[in-house]
């Protein structure tokens, strides 16, 4: 016979069925649910699986959302923060000649961290006329008070933008910009923060406006140098060396500056031409001059030309020609004009001691007084202890090594900046552009008597290492007589 079934196991089966018809129902609640919130926003069917969320399109990540605040909690946000106040490619020493270059890399920055757009942007301000202006191309237009008054609103504790998107862009700008200078601008800059800071906050683009008057001495005389220095251009190509990209790397510098105090050179196309028919390369000056005349003569094949294009024409050709090695440094005709000059000054020597009067020298007088035979003369030409002797000679020794090519010709030594001196070959205060020197040869040259004898003389172009030697042993005979 069957033994009864235990009570208490049918009470366990029942309760474990019901906690599951229990759990069952729990689950088809959630599911309801679900369904529920993702048909009203549109994203799924019920029973279908959860569809993912649209992507927002951007160019950069500081540009995904450039009016909401960085949550830099995230990976996201630690990433954009790390990413945007990082130095730029290039360091910068705040001077003049890097200008356009930071300028250039800062503005891509800006653009890429979403510090340009929006309401929450912070270089677009209005000057105190109420003009709009750019503050990374237009810093000039401008004053300091009218700028800093437009940053409090975004830096000051009750301002309209405080603790927003456009807060952290200013601490994301002042950090890329001190980030992005050399150890000794950053001293400088350290040292003058009580220009850019208040109450303990750096305004950024205060800061901005600062290195930009460290860099280009903003006043009126400013605006007059740099017209004055864009007019020099056929100069500057010959400081360069016929180096395109040297050359346009300093009329941008210098037209750039002028642009950015709301100024600008009416002939400032033309002092570029100029500059460029100057190159030291004939085939180049040759196709310079060709494409001036077509300027000059409206011919649409060339079409309307502004600085901006004929500064991508030329590029393009001297890449080009550089390329092809067909970018030489001198014509023949200019190299030739090189070499008579150094025999110019060699006959103008021998010229001197023939033409000598008569019954004048120191050697004739000596030797009527009975002196020693052959007119010896006693030697009067540096009569200084031999302690200045050994440091003349080593000051003329590092002043006589001409620069090598590609090197700038200029350097500072001590608390002095000399300049090479192409008609004294040698390292001197003044710049060849100004040497008295060279004036003077060039009046010599019109010399009837003096020309016929420099042209009876046979030139020698091939002989570099001689030409310069001859030329440094001139140039100390002619600071001899300075």
């Amino acid at each position: 016979m069957a033994e009864n079934p235990n009570p208490d196991v049918f009470q366990d089966a029942q309760e474990q069925v019901d906690a599951i018809a229990q759990l069952t129902q729990l689950v088809i609640q959630q599911t309801n649910t679900v369904n529920a919130l993702l048909a009203a926003l549109g994203n799924a069917q019920v029973g279908a699986p959860v569809a993912a969320s649209a992507s927002t399109f951007a160019l950069t990540p500081g540009k995904v959302g450039a009016e909401a605040v960085i949550d830099y909690s995230t990976k996201h946000g630690s990433s954009v923060y790390k990413e945007y106040k990082a130095a730029l490619p290039t360091v910068w020493d705040l001077k003049g000649k890097g200008l356009v270059v930071f300028i250039q890399e800062f503005l891509t920055r800006a653009q890429d961290a979403g510090w340009t757009q929006g309401t929450m942007q912070v270089t677009k301000f209005n000057n105190a006329d109420g003009t709009p202006i750019d503050l990374i191309t237009e810093y000039g237009k401008i004053d300091v008070d009218t700028l800093k008054a437009q940053c409090d609103v975004f830096l000051l504790p009750g301002g309209a933008n405080f603790q927003t998107r456009a807060t952290q862009n200013n601490k994301l700008m002042a950090e890329c910009l001190l980030s992005s200078v050399t150890a000794s601008a950053k001293q400088a800059l350290i040292a003058d923060r009580g220009q850019y800071t208040f109450d303990g906050t750096i305004y950024a683009p205060v800061l901005f406006k600062h290195m930009m008057k460290i860099a280009t001495l903003d006043n009126k005389a400013t605006s007059k140098w740099l017209r004055d220095q864009i007019k020099q251009m056929p100069a500057v190509m010959l400081e360069v060396k016929g180096n395109i990209d040297d050359f346009f790397n300093t009329f941008d510098k210098w037209h750039t500056q002028l642009i950015s105090r709301g100024e600008d050179l009416d002939d400032a196309l033309d002092c570029l031409w100029d500059g460029l028919k100057a190159a030291p390369c004939e085939k180049f000056s040759k196709w310079i001059q060709d494409k001036y005349d077509l300027h000059i003569e409206d011919d649409p094949t060339w079409g309307p030309i502004t600085v901006e294009e004929l500064t991508k024409r030329v590029k393009a050709k001297y890449n080009l020609m550089v390329t092809n090695k067909e970018y030489g440094s001198a014509s023949k005709e200019q190299a030739e004009i090189i070499a008579l000059r150094a025999q110019n000054d060699a006959l103008k020597g021998d010229l001197k001691l023939s033409v000598a009067p008569k019954g004048n020298s120191k050697g004739d007088k000596k030797d009527k007084k009975g002196g020693e035979k052959g007119g010896k003369e006693k030697k009067t030409k540096n009569t200084k202890a031999k302690g200045d002797k050994q440091r003349q000679k080593q000051e003329e020794s590092w002043k006589k090594t001409p620069p090598k090519d590609g090197e700038p010709t200029t350097k500072t030594v001590g608390d002095h900046t000399f300049s090479w001196c192409v008609h004294h070959m040698a390292w001197v205060w003044h710049k060849s552009k100004n040497c008295d020197l060279g004036k003077k040869r060039a009046a010599e040259q019109n010399h009837v008597s003096y020309a016929a004898a420099v042209n009876s003389a046979p030139i020698e172009t091939g002989t570099s290492s001689n030409f310069r030697a001859l030329m440094s042993t001139l140039a100390q005979a002619a600071l001899d007589e300075e």
